[in-house]
């Protein structure tokens, strides 16, 4: 009999067990459940402070997502675009449309290529620190949202004290204007020289609220051989120009190959610099329309109701 109790004493169950008792002995509440150990005081502190935070931040509209919230209604408020003219005019509002870049930077396969990226600007993280709209020192890009709104809708503003209503003329000095801003004065379009955040790249566009040597821009007919003989004369919307910087002489240009995230989607880059051929003429990145309000052809949709194949372009 007492074999088998010293037997069972010694089972590896008995001694399992026998030292579960022993670390549940050891991690015992040595404190009475009133008592705070520890930093309870600091940690509560803490949480306090955190809804302290929380709280203003949501009562002043300062919490990220009211921010972002309010930056897509400032930013893709819409706008109604310049009528049909014969001509561009000063103070007319317009969208700069890169109308020979298709607007995917790697189309479904299957599927026609859609072309056109809209000028646009952007605003990065410190951006949307400092303001919920278009502030000095904003940058731009292309967008294939074709919706005309604040963001890539832009006006010509007369360098040498041409008034509003008059045409805009092949080889004239014009400021670009952004439509809208959350500035006291308006947004020009800026391409500085080339400075330590575009250091050994193409010269980058951004706005500015003071206007001078850097945001004046020409336009030029596309077609080289008529720029002489189309000079002082003023072009209609909608029609292929290319868009020179006038301090550096460079063409406003899309960067294709340069896609970057931004709050709105992927989009496209945009610099100041001249794309040649072989021929040593203008590429497709260089080439911009001016586009106002267009109105649509009924004809294209009966045409396209019938069965026949129409581009998407002409349809939207």
């Amino acid at each position: 009999m007492h074999c088998r109790e010293q037997f069972h004493n010694e089972s590896p169950e008995y001694l399992f067990d026998q030292e579960q008792r022993k670390e549940t002995w050891k991690k015992r509440p040595v404190y009475s459940a009133p008592v705070k150990i520890a930093n309870w005081n600091e940690d509560l502190f803490l949480e306090e402070e955190k809804e302290r935070v929380a709280s203003y931040k949501r009562d002043h509209c300062q919490l990220l997502i009211q921010k972002t919230r309010k930056i897509f209604k400032n930013l893709l408020k819409s706008v109604i675009l310049a009528p049909e003219t014969p001509y561009v005019l000063y103070g007319y509002v317009y969208q700069i449309q890169a109308c020979d870049l298709p607007n995917k930077l790697n189309p479904d396969e299957g599927s026609k290529a859609t072309y056109g990226l809209y000028l646009s600007g952007i605003m990065n993280e410190r951006d949307l620190d400092v303001d919920t709209h278009f502030i000095h020192g904003c940058g731009l890009c292309l967008s294939p949202d074709k919706a005309p709104c604040v963001r890539n809708t832009f006006l010509f503003v007369g360098c040498d004290g041409q008034s509003n209503g008059q045409s805009v003329y092949y080889g004239d000095d014009v400021y670009i204007r952004i439509s809208e801003s959350g500035t006291d004065s308006h947004l020009y379009l800026q391409c500085e020289n080339a400075t330590m955040d575009d250091f050994g790249g193409h010269l980058q566009l951004r706005l500015t609220q003071s206007p001078d040597l850097y945001c004046r821009f020409k336009v030029y007919h596309w077609n080289p051989n008529l720029r002489d003989e189309t000079a002082g004369s003023g072009f209609p919307p909608n029609a292929r120009v290319i868009i020179k910087h006038s301090a550096s002489g460079r063409n406003l240009a899309g960067e294709y190959t340069y896609w970057i995230p931004t709050l709105f989607g992927a989009e496209c880059s945009v610099s100041c610099h001249t794309y040649r051929d072989t021929h040593k003429l203008e590429t497709a990145e260089n080439y911009w329309k001016i586009v106002s309000d267009v109105k649509p052809d009924i004809n294209l949709y009966v045409r396209a109701a019938k069965g026949e194949d129409i581009p998407v372009d002409l349809l939207n």
